[in-house]
């Protein structure tokens, strides 16, 4: 063989792209790390021209910025966000989206303050009572999937609910859609001539589960009011108010407790 010749299997290929340094990252990512939107949200803020790097306009969501690096969003430079977790009770006419028709976004009765806060989960407009918040996606999830504890509602239902529908859901009720259902309390608050109020608790209970149960019981809802997501309670927290998490409910999350 020539010696000019040259063995193919001993020419360089393409390589992999080299790891990141340590101390980077996309800067999308990092934006959303820093807890001023979703991942989604930074790479919009980014593409439509609102991001400055070391003082220039950047398009490019994924380009790999250092942490001593200055990122300006909107003319304000940005800062690592201290984290923060609040329990919320929501109004019936409050909505957790931005498209929402009702009278007032839940926006309106956050800290301005505090960047980055969201909701872990939604309430529809029908549904009132608690609703976590934090600036911590990786905290919302879990407090939004319920694994590991129980989500409490208290159900105002038209008419009697009698001893024997409550022992029916008391034992686990096999539905077309939500699939069996196994509430961990069940209990008759009050009942008067015109409706009736009970207690339900289900691990990890989504409220379209808690209408599809009703609706099994033939049982007409007037009102859904979620009293405790977990260790977390509602108590005496007024319509609109938020409180601050202790570190207690905000570690219960976060190890399904």
């Amino acid at each position: 063989m020539s010696p000019d010749r040259k063995n193919k299997r001993d020419e360089p290929g393409p390589t992999a792209a080299e790891p990141a340094e340590p101390g980077t990252r996309g800067l999308a990512r990092r934006i959303a790390k820093a807890g001023y939107a979703t991942r989604r949200q930074a790479e919009e803020m980014v593409r439509s021209g609102r991001v400055r790097v070391d003082g220039m306009r950047r398009l490019d969501p994924y380009m790999t910025v250092t942490m001593e690096q200055e990122i300006v969003i909107d003319g304000v430079e940005m800062t690592e966000i201290i984290r923060a977790y609040y329990a919320f009770n929501k109004p019936e006419t409050v909505s957790t989206h931005p498209m929402g028709h009702y009278d007032r976004l839940l926006g309106d009765f956050l800290p301005r303050t505090v960047p980055g806060i969201r909701p872990a989960g939604r309430l529809d407009a029908g549904t009132t009572g608690l609703l976590l918040l934090s600036n911590d996606s990786a905290w919302n999830a879990a407090a939004a999937s319920g694994h590991g504890f129980d989500k409490e509602f208290l159900v105002t239902v038209t008419g009697i609910v009698s001893d024997n529908q409550a022992e029916v859901m008391a034992a686990g009720v096999q539905l077309p859609r939500a699939g069996y259902l196994h509430p961990t309390l069940v209990r008759i608050e009050s009942r008067y001539d015109h409706n009736s109020i009970f207690r339900i608790a289900l691990p990890g209970a989504k409220v379209r589960q808690i209408r599809a149960l009703c609706a099994a019981m033939h049982l007409n809802i007037e009102r859904i009011h979620r009293v405790r997501i977990g260790p977390i309670k509602l108590e005496l927290l007024k319509a609109g108010s938020y409180r601050a998490l202790s570190q207690f409910e905000i570690e219960g999350i976060r190890e399904g407790v």
